[in-house]
């Protein structure tokens, strides 16, 4: 059955073509992963299939009745004075509405006044019945179980499920979003970036999750194991167009490669049979010129050129334009850090007891854990701007250290990139220039403030920061957030060859699979673990557990 069927869709923004003559059909029960580089579009195919946007051309048809679910990225301002589990349940208001009728009808007839009047009293319990009839046809009595289940599942235990949705962070709220949309449980589910903001559980809660929807899913991610996990078929947008892979995220770059190879073998066999028709009709001129009687073959030579150089594929593009990412550095000496008895306690929770922890040169180190455990706190320990509660942090010697941070605050948001680059080191406009360049800054951006930037440009802009500032000591935080994958892909591959020493918190499976050798695991109950090994060889450990 077909849900939603796109044809010939085109959509233009300020003159820029965002997808060109695109064709999609979503099948019941499909599970699609839709890919691409920031700005390719992705979000604005999820609008057009919501109807939140209106093509420039073709059309969209959708089954009739069919409810869809699209995750937002704003949280609703009518939400801040609410608790985490009231903005959740009352994604289903007539259920919300009905539990508040039996709260009422209950404190009604407790009271003395209902007692004492039989015939109100018959009315009350009357309307009761009926309120609660149609509270259990909806499932109401399970409604509380499956919020706080959806919710323990994201990574909100119930002791925060009470706390006002307008004392969380941007991410935290997003997180509602997504437990008030699988609470509805649409035919559809749209979901835009629905693990940026999970830790480790809860992505593989979601995962779990959504493998077993009833319903259909799209999502748009960049982590390349939760696409693995969950999608049946890849949907690339790349250059406005529309791509279909059968598999997963890995079948997929395989198929890819694939494709592309066979693309360039045919526009080189093309352009190889081009050039012979070219060579055939310049000496069909030339007889012509002669002869006459070789016109006529020499003009339908021409239009079989014509017609070739018509059919002929396109040249296919199999290097595209990526960041350049260069961390060479000076060696520092051979111990780069010492943790002893170090320990944090915030708000009179603590974060972790007291451990030791020694780094040596070379070593690439992961830190995973539930969000709010203390990992970001743990860098910003060693950068020395945060004081522990207990212990001493040592730095080795010649150590140069590098931070990337989560929050992006490290940048100066009223000055331009061009600004910022030359102020970290010296060199002309035109060096300055170059420089942004290999980050994939326009002339534009690289003279707009900071603060107008996407999260993709002030990843690339804080990548570019380390490059710079040549640390031999790399304190990641979240570095592949807003990277697109391409991206995150060429900054794995310069982290893995990096001779330096890292130590990165990241909730990406793939890049610690790719970079880490060691892990530092916080885990609840304020204890913090090394273990070795990447992220695989730790999971691996824990379910045989």
């Amino acid at each position: 059955m077909i849900l939603v069927s796109l044809s010939k869709i085109s959509i233009t923004y300020g003159g820029n073509l965002v997808l060109d003559q695109v064709d999609l059909e979503v099948q019941k029960g499909d599970r699609i992963g839709v890919v691409g580089e920031n700005g390719s579009g992705k979000s604005t195919l999820f609008r057009l299939i919501a109807g939140e946007e209106t093509p420039t051309e073709g059309t969209v048809a959708r089954s009739q009745g069919l409810q869809i679910g699209f995750l937002h990225q704003e949280a609703d301002p009518a939400d801040a004075g609410k608790t985490v589990y009231d903005a959740v349940v009352q994604a289903t208001p007539e259920l919300a509405a009905l539990a508040r009728e039996l709260h009422e009808l209950e404190q009604r007839m407790g009271s003395p006044e209902a007692v004492e009047s039989a015939v109100g009293f018959d009315k009350l319990i009357e309307a009761y019945g009926a309120a609660q009839a149609r509270f259990e046809l909806l499932g109401g009595y399970e409604l509380e179980f499956r919020v706080r289940s959806i919710l323990t599942g994201l990574g909100f235990d119930s002791g925060r499920q009470g706390q006002l949705v307008g004392t969380l962070s941007g991410g935290e709220k997003k997180i509602v979003n997504l437990a008030r949309l699988l609470l509805q449980s649409p035919e559809l589910l749209l979901l835009d970036e629905p693990d940026n903001h999970l830790d480790l559980d809860a992505k593989a809660w979601l995962e779990e999750y959504v493998r077993s929807y009833p319903g259909t899913v799209m999502i748009i991610s960049h982590d390349r194991h939760l696409l693995d996990q969950i999608v049946k078929r890849i949907h690339q947008i790349e250059d406005g167009e529309l791509s279909v892979y059968h598999g997963n995220y890995t079948q997929y770059v395989t198929e890819r490669q694939h494709r592309l190879m066979n693309q360039q073998q045919l526009y080189e066999l093309q352009q190889r049979e081009i050039k012979r028709l070219e060579a055939a009709l310049r000496q069909l001129k030339e007889w012509a010129r002669m002869q006459v009687k070789f016109a006529p073959r020499a003009e339908s030579m021409a239009k079989r050129v014509e017609r070739a150089k018509k059919e002929a594929a396109a040249r296919p593009v199999l290097s595209r334009k990526r960041i350049s990412v260069n961390l060479d550095a000076q060696r520092s000496g051979k111990r780069v850090l010492a943790l002893r008895g170090v320990s944090k306690t915030l708000g009179g929770r603590v974060l972790f007891r007291p451990f030791d922890l020694d780094i040596a040169y070379g070593e690439h180190i992961g830190v995973i854990g539930p969000n709010g455990s203390g990992k970001t706190t743990l860098v910003r320990i060693i950068l020395d701007t945060i004081r522990p509660d207990s212990g001493t942090v040592k730095h080795g010697a010649s150590v140069v250290l590098g931070y990337y941070s989560q929050e992006q605050e490290t940048l100066p948001f009223d000055k331009t990139p061009l600004e910022f680059v030359r102020s970290l080191r010296p060199m002309t406009e035109d060096q300055a220039f170059g420089a942004l360049r290999r980050v994939l800054f326009s002339n534009e951006e690289i003279v707009t403030p900071i603060r107008l930037l996407s999260g993709g440009q002030k990843s690339r802009l804080q990548i570019m920061r380390l490059m710079l500032t040549e640390a031999n000591f790399l304190l990641l935080d979240e570095p592949t957030n807003n990277l697109d994958i391409p991206s995150a892909e060429i900054l794995e591959g310069e982290l893995d060859e990096f001779e330096g020493t890292i130590l990165t918190v990241s909730h990406d499976r793939y890049f610690l699979d790719k970079i880490c050798q060691r892990l530092i695991v916080f885990e609840d109950n304020g204890l913090v673990r090394v273990c070795p090994g990447n992220y695989s060889d730790y999971y691996s450990r824990r379910a045989a557990i």
